[in-house]
């Protein structure tokens, strides 16, 4: 016999378990799962003609299909503050598996600055903490980008280093 779930008992358990899996295969998810920046930028792309900047958190599920999007926060024309916990607590909120950050740079220019590159590291870090990966970090301007992971090599080296 099958032990109880979440305060369910063993029989209505596995009742709900196979309607579950009934349910998924007459009804199943068809949204397509982000794998490449181009389809994170894609999902991000109001970020691109807003005229402040703002950082945005995409949501996604254990197959990296999106759940939802949040504007984390809004800054000036030129620069905006984010800790870690801005981006982070939606994602755990909304029981998201991983996330992909992105922001805009009205100045046209993709180029990480300085600060964009700290925040990075320490949003990327404190994701592993929480278990919550963090996939990219995307700029996004009007004509260009900037992806943090194509960049950088992160498919090629372990975050956790």
């Amino acid at each position: 016999m099958a032990p109880a779930l979440a305060g369910v008992a063993a029989e209505p358990a596995l009742r709900l378990a196979a309607l579950w899996e009934l349910a998924d295969r007459w009804y199943p998810d068809d949204r397509p799962a982000v794998g490449s920046p181009r389809d994170a930028a894609l999902l991000l792309d109001d970020l691109r003609t807003a005229p402040t900047e703002r950082i945005a958190v995409l949501l996604l599920d254990s197959r990296h299909r999106p759940i939802g999007s949040e504007v984390v926060a809004l800054g000036t024309i030129n620069a905006s503050r984010l800790q870690p916990r801005d981006v982070l607590a939606p994602a755990l909120t909304r029981g998201a598996s991983a996330i992909v950050v992105g922001h805009n740079h009205p100045s046209g220019d993709p180029s990480p600055s300085a600060a964009d590159r700290r925040v990075t590291t320490a949003l990327r870090e404190a994701a592993i903490i929480v278990g919550v990966p963090l996939l990219d970090h995307l700029i996004l301007t009007r004509h260009g980008q900037y992806s943090f992971r194509d960049a950088e090599g992160w498919d090629l080296e372990d975050p956790a280093e």
